[in-house]
């Protein structure tokens, strides 16, 4: 008897013996009981969920493939303002502006919507007709799989299509794959003649609704289509449907029951009408919600074995000690701050056991507790790697800003001189080397407003000799605010555009006021010209490169630099607005936080 005991008590002083009989003891019972009770109701209630699931996503889908057909026709639509001064065009010149306007608008459309590809045809005697980029000949129309029904009366709605075999002009596609496309087409005869005067076809490729597709349908047990209105699948998640030839009696079913959630022959199909007329159609069968059911009743029963209460009691009663040390392991990991300066390493494991009787556990707390070691020693390091980071854009892009602006002051020199006007062009050269000494002499990123203002006083007097007296300025600043720290080559950019785009024949004296004030811990720099003003596409363009921090190299660059630049929170944390009117002047509102000498010197630091 006692040997027994004695063998008794050397088997479960395993662990893995211990969880084993709890396990026997606390879930063999009820899942007997709880598993019959809980299967039909579970069933009802997975299959429901799966179902909605998956319907849930697929409106999400049709929503996204509605909006994409929909920005198809915005783009259209756009479009029929250029063939409108397209086809007004009187003389030679008008025709090739339009043409060059239109072309850039097309290739804005492309790039911004993720076209595949836009076509527009024109009478065959028209200047542009053969340019076999964008523009091509009426007669050429004939190629393009546009239903003959719409093609013999068009009206003024937009025609879809499938077009199979597109083939794209080598110079302005992005894609040489691209071959099957979803077409939008336009047409417009004359009333009384019923000729063609015109055409165009909006592109996209077919693969990227396919892409949508399997992205959220990978089990290929649920097939989901875009049906076309005469029976052609043209994208799916399964690619052997899109080859597969479509049941006439189905594509009357699904027609007939659009935009609503039908059963039949064990497959339920949500049927839902996209913004073109085609349908987006998604089949679950039965055999898949049976999968998935079959699933999610095994997780329930899963859930309701490990959660019995007798389970944890006799878990916790023969596994004292182990859930003792894994408490103290987790309670450390969660307490675990990496970005705290203080941060204290618990000792999980007594430093007077052998580490040779060590288990799983003890050395896991182990390895937690050199990685906790390794983690403090190495967060310094990659914090300092991030601001140098931040440092390094910074100055890349403060390197970029002076180029640009050395490039247009010896544009003007270069004028001065053609022109005869030499002792203008010496004194640019002089106030040149003394605006550079000045911005050398002041390394740093950040300078004092009252230095930035020394710089963009020696710019207004070199543009002032360009423009003898029609340029005129006046500073206004509240006491102290000169003080404060500023980026370096702030303002230059702002009273350049000043300038340069304020100047005109219904405004040839340009007049412009720099204010500066307090604002809440902030400092606020205000730059108003008289100027003849920003049109509202152009002030759109601004703001939308102001709000995304675009810096674009070919438009608004130093605007974008010094935008990019401010609002970095090591440097200001700034933002810029601006306010135009046309012919009444423009508004620059540049606002950043209030720094001093020793905020720079920390960053310096940092």
């Amino acid at each position: 008897m006692n040997k027994f005991i004695k063998n008794s008590r050397l088997c479960f002083s395993h662990f893995q013996t211990k969880l084993l009989c709890a396990f026997l003891l606390c879930t063999l019972i009820p899942i007997f009981i709880i598993g019959g009770i809980s299967y039909a109701v579970s069933y009802n209630i997975a299959e429901d969920k799966i179902l909605n699931a998956s319907i849930s996503s697929d409106e999400q889908l049709h929503t996204q493939f509605y909006n994409r057909l929909l920005q198809m026709e915005n783009v259209a639509d756009s479009l029929q303002y250029d063939m409108y001064n397209l086809m007004q065009a009187e003389t030679t010149i008008d025709t090739l502006a339009a043409l060059s306007e239109t072309r850039s608008n097309l290739s804005m459309f492309k790039s911004s919507f993720n076209l595949a590809y836009i076509g527009i045809f024109l009478p065959d005697d028209h200047l542009g007709s053969l340019e076999n980029l964008y523009f091509f000949p009426l007669s050429e129309l004939s190629d393009f799989q546009i239903p003959k029904k719409a093609l013999e009366n068009p009206g003024t709605s937009s025609i879809w299509f499938h077009q199979k075999g597109l083939s794209i002009p080598f110079l302005v596609s992005n894609n040489h794959d691209i071959s099957d496309t979803i077409a939008c087409c336009r047409i417009l005869k004359h009333p009384d003649t019923d000729i063609i005067e015109y055409a165009y076809i909006v592109h996209i490729n077919t693969s990227e609704f396919s892409s949508i597709l399997q992205e959220s349908f990978q089990d290929k047990n649920i097939s989901s289509y875009i049906l076309t209105d005469n029976g052609e699948i043209i994208a799916s998640n399964n690619d052997a449907l899109i080859s597969t030839p479509f049941d006439e009696k189905k594509f009357d079913f699904l027609f007939q029951n659009k935009n609503s959630i039908k059963k039949e022959s064990h497959v339920t199909y949500h049927t839902a009408q996209l913004q073109n007329g085609w349908l987006h159609v998604t089949e679950i069968p039965d055999s898949y919600i049976r999968q998935n059911t079959r699933i999610l009743i095994n997780s329930i029963l899963l859930t309701i074995l490990i959660s019995l209460p007798l389970t944890i009691l006799v878990v916790i009663l023969f596994s004292k000690n182990l859930t003792l040390r894994i408490k103290a392991l987790s309670k450390a990991m969660e307490t675990l701050q990496l970005d705290a300066s203080d941060n204290k390493i618990q000792d999980l494991v007594s430093k007077d056991r052998n580490p040779e009787t060590f288990d799983e556990i003890d050395k896991l707390g182990v390895t937690f507790q050199k990685m906790q070691h390794s983690l403090n020693d190495n967060l310094q390091s990659i914090l300092e790697l991030s601001l140098a980071e931040e440092r390094l854009k910074y100055q890349l892009l403060q390197s970029q800003i002076n180029p640009h602006f050395l490039y247009n002051i010896l544009g003007s020199i270069q004028t001065c001189q053609s022109l005869g006007k030499l002792d203008i062009a010496n004194q640019m050269l002089t106030n040149l080397t003394r605006f550079y000494r000045m911005t050398l002499r002041k390394s740093k990123d950040l300078i004092t407003i009252r230095d930035e203002l020394t710089i963009a006083k020696l710019y207004l007097e070199i543009e002032k000799l360009c423009h003898n007296d029609n340029l005129t300025w006046e500073i206004n600043m509240e006491d102290g605010i000169d003080n404060f720290l500023i980026c370096k080559f702030t303002l230059q950019p702002f009273l350049e555009n000043s300038i340069l785009h304020g100047i005109s024949q219904s405004t040839p004296e340009i007049h412009i006021s720099i204010n500066l004030s307090y604002g809440d811990d902030t400092v606020l720099i205000s730059i108003t010209d008289n100027g003849i003003g920003i049109k509202e596409e152009q002030l759109q363009e601004l703001r939308k490169t102001l709000s995304e921090k675009i810096v674009n190299y070919e438009k608004h660059f130093g605007i974008g630099n010094v935008n990019k630049r401010i609002s970095n929170p090591y440097f200001g944390n700034g933002r810029i607005s601006i306010e135009s009117r046309l012919f009444e002047g423009t508004s620059i509102t540049i606002e950043f936080d209030q720094m001093e000498e020793n905020d720079e010197e920390s960053n310096d630091c940092r």
